[in-house]
């Protein structure tokens, strides 16, 4: 994976590098609060295009996969909720440069990324492309709204429980919590009954909810409410490495969908 860009990471004006850059008052984050304020949930998706498309800010971007990812990762040969993978497909929306998706493949998941920008797309085929990575499976991207069934029929993938594997880091969060329901019964539709898991990194959990977003605000017993319904969580710990952002706060949670889908 490559290596973190600090020179791009320190440029506060641009970037979250540390959890007091949001919750306290910065350049990056009243330009942020500004891009979303007053915009009808609806046209949301519009803004996050607007931002990729201008390149120029992009406060979310770590430039690395998910430290935390990379260590559950490592050690899912230890564990059995990883074992009964067959087909071994995942997914990562709202999947950015791809840094996430690209450790998937490397692990011999065939993988796509979902992105609502056409430009984040492009980024992310281009990123993936430079790293000249081995992977055992392949990497694909696909612009497409992730609540819709057509970039599912595109891939010719299952639209009910067509993923082994599931990642959400910051997708959740970057939505109007209005819309975390919706996420919910889409994420139970699109994993696998019985084997499938979603891998969550809970974030940001030390945020007040009522200091809006994006990210908005949550907490582990968020997660709770949305997933317990259709899914058994069978792993909860705070990561020993997480982007810096999330230090001493990131707990990861792994799901495991029921068997008998209410769906």
């Amino acid at each position: 994976m490559a290596a973190q860009d600090n020179s791009l990471v320190t440029d506060k004006s641009k970037y979250f590098v540390t959890a007091d850059e949001i919750l306290q008052p910065s350049e990056a984050r009243e330009r942020f609060r500004k891009h979303f304020l007053q915009v009808p949930v609806e046209q949301h998706g519009k803004q996050w295009g607007a931002l990729w498309d201008g390149g120029d800010f992009l406060p979310w971007d770590k430039f690395c996969a998910s430290p935390a990812l990379v260590d559950l990762m490592n050690s899912k040969e230890k564990l059995p909720i990883f074992q009964n993978h067959t087909t071994k497909r995942a997914l990562v929306p709202g999947c950015g440069r791809g840094y996430d998706a690209l450790l998937f493949a490397q692990h011999g998941y065939s993988t796509v990324g979902v992105e609502i920008s056409g430009s984040a797309v492009c980024e992310a085929k281009k990123w993936v492309a430079q790293q000249n990575s081995p992977t055992t499976a392949p990497c694909e991207f696909i612009l497409a709204d992730f609540f819709e069934d057509e970039w599912l029929k595109v891939l010719d993938i299952e639209h009910r429980g067509g993923f082994e594997l599931v990642y959400d880091y910051a997708f959740l969060v970057a939505m109007n919590p209005t819309m975390r329901k919706a996420w919910a019964k889409r994420m139970a539709e699109l994993i696998r009954p019985g084997t499938g898991l979603l891998v969550c990194l809970e974030y940001p959990l030390f945020r007040p909810a009522e200091s809006g977003g994006p990210p908005h605000g949550i907490n582990s017993s968020d997660y709770d409410m949305l997933l317990r319904g259709d899914f058994v969580k069978e792993m909860h710990y705070m990561p020993k490495r997480t982007h810096k952002v999330g230090e001493g706060s990131d707990m990861i949670s792994v799901w495991r969908r029921k068997e008998n889908a209410r769906l």
